[in-house]
């Protein structure tokens, strides 16, 4: 075909126009061209013949069909062009996703849900508690299902890879006709570059190590106590980030943050019960509120991570897998609020806290340890046993877990926790109760088993059994199937409360 331009071209050509030359020589080029052309043709058929007509033998052809066989494979797994440039998939760390071709846009989906069966034994006893006498209903043992947690989850990133976003549901475990769902995250995240980034939204304040590790990524079934008292969960406002290979630093600054187990307080005649039994009882977070809903003069948070060895990716669990590299990271954090308190009488209002942690992974074994201090004012001051006033708490919390893969897909694990939050003295109306209710020492020992390996983490069961040696008052929790405890006569109990639960996990 290119000759025969170039032959045409030479026809019309004027007799030395510079076209007839370029045709010429275009001509001489292609003639070249045609004799390498002819020599390899001749080697092939030399060699076609010498092998008989055999030169792809039977071993060439399967090593074709396996590499062919690999690709399809591959690019099975990774993703596929659909009619409008849009590529998708599922990935390990994403989920199922969509992007847009030039990978300006993206969507992945996530899921997870927590299939839960727990039996809970605990003592009622006659006299009145720091949560108030049981009724005659109340059942000292109790046992059941439960779906402690179904969630999904949409992140990706939008106009380039530096705004990234995450919005994620959670299904209530008591669902209603008028509230089946709420919102957990909703919020977006600008990287500035230089390991800078800035997000603005509803999302987990930086504080406490154990709350920031997601509920899927968990040693036991669930969360230490101390946790539900201390952590201050999630909360809408903006946080300023810096990263590098070693280090890690958050700023956060918003609405009021979640402080469990400090009030508010209820005015019953002379006696003022303060700080009503159940960790749910405080300042509320300021997750899914109005902007006048939970006012608050200033909430500040913010945590400083080092990590001398290992790689920030493996500390997104709790465990240390079989072959994982070893590593250490060390956590400092605090936060301060002032709230308005809109209630009558004593109530929390400006509060600070500190905590500490140290996370080593073995490679097969790993430990954490952590303590937490929070100091809480009152609004003003309230009786406390014995005569007089007060109008301060001080409380504390510490937790040590540990785990130990004694199979690739088995990890047996231990967590002790303690904790005190100064609430019982001012219990004024419950004579016949000793300062119990505040205190807590509890030890938790069970095992998880990935039923598809470890390798594939999407299922996994776990299994624990707990022990509180103090009554659950101020540290019980609901979400962790722990239910408030009631003293016999003379305000100690006879028994402590033991809890079995077994959890099933499944994400996707």
């Amino acid at each position: 075909m290119n000759a025969a331009i170039a032959l045409a071209l030479a026809m019309t050509a004027q007799p030395g126009s510079d076209e007839l030359k370029q045709a010429l020589e275009q001509i001489e080029a292609l003639r070249v061209q045609n004799e390498r052309l002819a020599t390899k043709v001749e080697g092939l058929e030399r060699r076609v013949a010498e092998d008989e007509g055999a030169w792809i033998t039977e071993e060439r052809a399967a090593e074709i069909r396996a590499i062919v066989a690999d690709v399809l494979a591959d690019g099975a797994t990774r993703t596929s062009l659909a009619a409008d440039g849009a590529t998708s998939g599922w990935d390990k760390s994403k989920g199922f996703f969509l992007a847009s071709a030039d990978g300006a846009f993206s969507l992945s989906i996530k899921g997870d849900a927590q299939i839960r069966w727990a039996y809970d034994s605990r003592d009622i006893g006659g006299a009145d508690a720091a949560s108030g006498s049981p009724s005659s209903s109340t059942s000292p043992d109790a046992d059941g299902f439960e779906i402690r947690r179904s969630r999904l989850t949409f992140a990706g990133n939008i106009v380039d890879s530096s705004w990234t976003y995450s919005v994620q549901a959670l299904f209530n475990r008591a669902a209603s006709s008028s509230s089946n769902t709420s919102l957990n995250d909703a919020y977006i995240e600008k990287a500035l570059g230089g390991g800078f980034t800035l997000r603005a939204g509803q999302f987990k304040a930086p504080f406490l190590r154990e709350e920031l590790v997601s509920t899927v990524n968990q040693l036991a079934v669930e969360r230490s106590s101390v946790n539900e008292v201390f952590s201050v969960s999630r909360s809408q406002g903006v946080r300023f980030g810096w990263s590098d290979e070693t280090m890690r630093f958050e700023a956060f600054y918003g609405d009021a943050l979640r402080a469990n187990a400090t009030g508010p307080y209820a005015l019953s005649g002379a006696n003022a019960v303060a700080l009503n039994a159940g960790a749910s009882q405080g300042v509320p977070t300021g997750a899914n509120t109005s902007f006048a809903q939970v006012p608050t003069d200033y909430a500040f948070a913010g945590r400083f991570e080092f990590k001398p060895s290992g790689d920030w990716k493996q500390f997104r669990d709790m465990q240390s897998f079989r072959g994982e590299s070893a590593g250490m990271l060390f956590g400092l954090a605090a936060y301060a609020e002032r709230v308005d308190a809109s209630v009558d009488g004593p109530a929390p209002e400006s509060l600070w806290s500190v905590t500490g942690d140290a996370t080593f992974d073995f490679g097969g074994a790993n430990v954490l340890a952590y303590a937490v201090y929070r100091s809480v004012s009152l609004s003003e001051a309230a009786a406390v046993r014995g005569g007089g006033t007060d109008d301060s708490l001080e409380q504390w919390g510490a937790v040590v877990q540990g785990g130990l893969f004694v199979a690739d897909d088995v990890e047996i694990f231990a967590r002790y926790e303690l904790g005190d939050t100064d609430t019982d003295r001012y219990r004024t109306n419950a004579e016949s109760l000793a300062a119990n209710g505040d205190e807590l020492s509890v030890a938790t020992a069970g095992f998880n088993w990935w039923p598809a390996g470890s390798a594939n983490r999407m299922l996994k069961f776990t299994l624990d059994f707990g022990y509180a040696f103090d009554p659950l008052v101020d540290f019980s929790s609901s979400g962790a199937q722990q239910l408030v405890d009631y003293t016999a006569e003379g305000g100690a109990t006879s028994d402590g409360q033991w809890l079995l639960r077994s959890q099933l996990q499944f994400q996707f």
